[in-house]
């Protein structure tokens, strides 16, 4: 059986992923998971071409791949609030393009931001899988502490949560002072925070961004202004239409908005083309996120994005030192998020 060059290079990539051998001999992952772990039934033709495709292409298999087959399962567990949470979906994208190459399976767990069913996960009672990646939106640093002999978990998303575990979170407060302070350059004098909290304090993203918030407007000799704070009871469009028309219909002045979700953003886009006022000429828009709505939307919506492949990656590298090194210093790993300026915040004319 011939082994072929991986797509991505004419040469020898600079990182052979399992999914390079699979696709070199013509098999799947799993089956070369099962040749490079000696695990499940394979024939001897197969076991030859993927060992000639290994050593040709210089694949040397993942620590994480290794260690959690010698722990039987093959398998982790991504524990996320729902698809349709912050950057939950791209994240559990990234999470599965590279555990796959890598070998390892990726089961979803659903916690719908449910602080039991977010402990349940960390038990992981019965052995489910052998680590656990989870966005934690309700447990406590306490009840982490409380759990009786956790197993190998890393804790991601914008919650820094104290306790036992590894974690990996994106830098939203500094996110948001640099989202504000953009607005404020670009001439906005009275920012809206679309989907914020009037009251200080808290470690959720609504909270962690709120404070970002407060702290632009403090650097650059501004007040804090209740009236200018939007709650609202979810992240959906309706919300963010909702809360928009709500202050043009109070005469409240504004005119920029700072959304926490990107939802909210395309919401309150289209209240403000309503009520005809010209983005980004009246009122310029940013929001947090991911979703490739925000280049299609017209305008194009300047976004404030976590890079969730890196947030990935260190995830699964974190959670690969702890399965093969057992006890080991608590680590916690920081991702910068980045600001995409479109349309909304400026115009190309």
């Amino acid at each position: 059986m011939p082994v072929n060059e991986p797509e991505s290079s004419r040469g020898r990539p600079t990182v052979v992923r399992m999914r390079d051998v699979a696709a070199a001999v013509g098999v799947s992952v799993k089956t070369v998971s099962n040749v490079v772990n000696a695990t499940g039934q394979v024939n001897e033709a197969t076991v030859r071409a993927v060992r000639v495709a290994v050593e040709e292409l210089g694949y040397r298999p993942n620590p994480l791949a290794r260690g959690l087959n010698s722990r039987t399962t093959g398998t982790v567990t991504l524990a996320l609030p729902g698809l349709g949470y912050g950057y939950c979906a791209p994240l559990a994208a990234a999470v599965f393009d590279l555990a796959e190459a890598q070998g390892i399976s990726v089961v979803m767990e659903p916690t719908g931001g449910d602080r039991e069913r977010e402990l349940e996960v960390l038990r992981n009672r019965g052995g489910l899988s052998d680590g656990v990646l989870l966005m934690p939106t309700a447990i406590t640093a306490r009840e982490l502490t409380a759990l009786p002999s956790p197993g190998p978990a890393v804790l991601l998303g914008s919650r820094r949560v104290e306790g036992p575990f590894d974690g990996v979170s994106s830098r939203d407060t500094a996110a948001a002072e640099a989202a504000v302070r953009l607005l404020l350059d670009r001439g906005a004098s009275r920012v809206v925070l679309l989907g914020g909290e009037r009251k200080a304090g808290g470690d959720s993203a609504a909270a962690l961004r709120t404070d970002g918030y407060r702290r632009a407007l403090t650097a650059a000799g501004r007040t804090f202004s209740p009236s200018l704070v939007a709650e609202t009871p979810r992240s959906s469009r309706d919300d963010g239409h909702a809360a928009i028309v709500q202050l043009l219909g109070t005469g409240t002045p504004f005119d920029a908005v700072l959304a926490l979700e990107e939802p909210l953003a395309h919401g309150a886009l289209h209240a403000l083309r309503r009520a005809g006022r010209d983005v980004p000429g009246q009122v310029q828009v940013v929001a947090f996120g991911n979703d490739e709505d925000a280049e299609y939307s017209w305008p194009g919506l300047t976004t404030v994005q976590a890079d969730v492949r890196t947030m990935a990656r260190r995830a699964l590298d974190l959670l690969t030192a702890r399965v093969r090194e057992g006890t080991r210093p608590r680590s916690h790993v920081e991702v910068p998020l980045t600001i995409i300026e479109r349309e909304s915040t400026f115009s190309y004319a």
